[in-house]
């Protein structure tokens, strides 16, 4: 007869194959004592069988397809859990074998699955191997669960870190990797002060500086963002995609520096475009008063201007909008009291009611987690509590994320503004300009020779709810 061996393990972290190969010398003893000749030996390493397994087996859909074109006689396995841990898998192989005629043979024991008893038999031991399949589940995600309301880390190593372990190679402290943590903390600085993610990203890999993950590809500009969203840095567990608590580990960036960073990353009002060769300072900035599109640069004519490019409805040159911009920013930043005008007093007392929310969410969950060890709750009744709470922690987290004012904008404010924005990047520039105005400019008039303050009347200063007409900024456009 001819036989086709199949060995599996589930894990080998270092790729070494043992198990697999004393798997194979064992399978080769059965076909030596039964007289099979062994045409074809699969074999999957570091590969699970059971139903929540998230990488595929190349060698094990190999193997079926081998079966399938009528190649071997009897299949020979170490244990019938080799093949599979997952009921619905079986059942597919068994019936593949008895329509071809197929041997199955595990454990040294050959079984004819057209016979009932034998197929009583395998179809039991494959129940049984899901069901352990599924306790090791059970067992790993209590931990997972277990470890996240510790505070503890579990799986990947999260960048930034190295683990400590004691002499019996017990988990002891993750801290910082001062190497690594040095790259986390100049990327957190410099997206903190307006630069953007793509020209860090582009200097990180002119210095040579490793990735995350030591790939040939280098820093992207989706993988400093990824990076400095994530709250592990600043000492918080999260667990499925949550907040959960403070983690056993130290932070690597401070709490304000990552509030502002998640401000320019992920709010929609702080957001421009991203424009990975910055040349002009308004450009997607400046919105249309008319219909709500906003501009990029475009030749108009003998001059290049700022042009709505939705419906073309306003235009305006460069150097003029860029002027009167400028200028008026540099009269609010250079006043005594501009600090208190960019830190509206109402704001502040919503940021603390909302971290004051979270942290009160966070003890309720926390006192479920106790009641559930005490087992004066069911894991099921955990569970629902936990998906609510952690949803409600999430939106309290988001709206207590707020930086009174940035370190960009105040580092700007004082008598000598002009000199300091002289200084900023066009990239920085725009990111001040983004921060503190929403720009809106309106239609000119025929015979303009020049930029009327009024078409920009119904602009205003971020948080403020009057526009700069009606603060009195400029007057009532003139028309012709």
């Amino acid at each position: 007869m001819r036989a086709v061996i199949y060995t599996r393990v589930s894990s080998d972290p270092n790729n070494l194959g043992r198990s697999v190969e004393e798997q194979e010398a064992d399978c080769r003893a059965v076909c030596q004592r039964e007289g099979w000749q062994v045409v074809r030996v699969f074999s999957d390493n570091d590969r699970s069988a059971s139903r929540y397994a998230k990488k595929e087996r190349p060698q094990y859909k190999a193997l079926r397809a081998y079966l399938e074109a009528g190649k071997a006689d009897v299949l020979v396995m170490w244990e019938g859990s080799r093949a599979q841990r997952d009921l619905e898998a079986y059942l597919s192989l068994r019936n593949l074998c008895a329509r071809e005629g197929i041997g199955y043979s595990y454990s040294g024991r050959l079984y004819d699955l057209t016979r009932t008893d034998d197929r009583f038999t395998t179809g039991l031991d494959a129940l049984l191997a899901e069901r352990e399949a599924d306790l090791t589940r059970d067992r790993v995600l209590r931990a997972v669960r277990a470890n996240a309301a510790a505070g503890k880390p579990h799986g990947r190593l999260l960048y930034g870190y190295r683990r400590e372990y004691g002499d019996g190679g017990q988990y002891v402290a993750q801290v910082p990797h001062e190497g690594h943590a040095a790259v986390i903390r100049e990327a957190a600085r410099r997206v903190a002060s307006g630069e953007t993610c793509y020209s860090i990203a582009q200097d990180f890999n002119a210095r040579g500086i490793p990735t995350p993950r030591g790939g040939s590809n280098g820093w992207s500009l989706s993988q400093i963002g990824r990076m400095l969203r994530n709250p592990g840095y600043i000492g918080k567990r999260v667990y499925l995609g949550k907040i959960v608590g403070d983690a056993d580990w130290p932070a690597i960036i401070d709490d304000e520096t990552y509030a502002l960073c998640q401000s320019i990353l992920t709010s929609p009002k702080r957001r421009t475009q991203r424009d990975t060769a910055v040349r002009h300072l308004l450009t997607g900035v400046a919105v249309c008063d008319v219909c709500g599109g906003r501009t990029r640069v475009q030749k108009n004519r003998t001059h290049h201007a700022y042009i709505c490019m939705v419906g073309f409805c306003v235009s305006v040159k460069i150097e003029v909008l860029d002027r009167f911009v400028v200028a008026v920013l540099m009269a609010r930043l250079s006043r005594p009291d501009a600090l208190d005008l960019l830190a509206p007093p109402e704001d502040l007392g919503e940021v603390e009611k909302a971290q004051q929310e979270a942290a009160e969410k966070r003890a309720r969950l926390d006192e479920w987690y106790a009641a559930a060890a005490r087992n004066e709750i069911t894991p099921g009744g955990l569970a629902v509590i936990e998906r609510t709470l952690l949803a409600e922690i999430e939106d309290a987290d988001q709206r207590a994320q707020h930086v009174d004012v940035p370190p960009l904008v105040r580092d700007l404010v004082g008598p000598d503004v002009e000199q300091r924005w002289g200084r900023l990047t066009v990239g920085q520039q725009r990111q001040v300009v983004s921060l503190l105005l929403e720009l809106r400019v309106g239609k000119t008039y025929r015979g303009a020779r020049s930029l009327d303050p009024a078409r920009l009347g119904n602009s205003r200063w971020r948080g403020d709810s009057r526009t700069w007409a009606e603060r009195g900024l400029v007057g009532e456009p003139r028309t012709r």
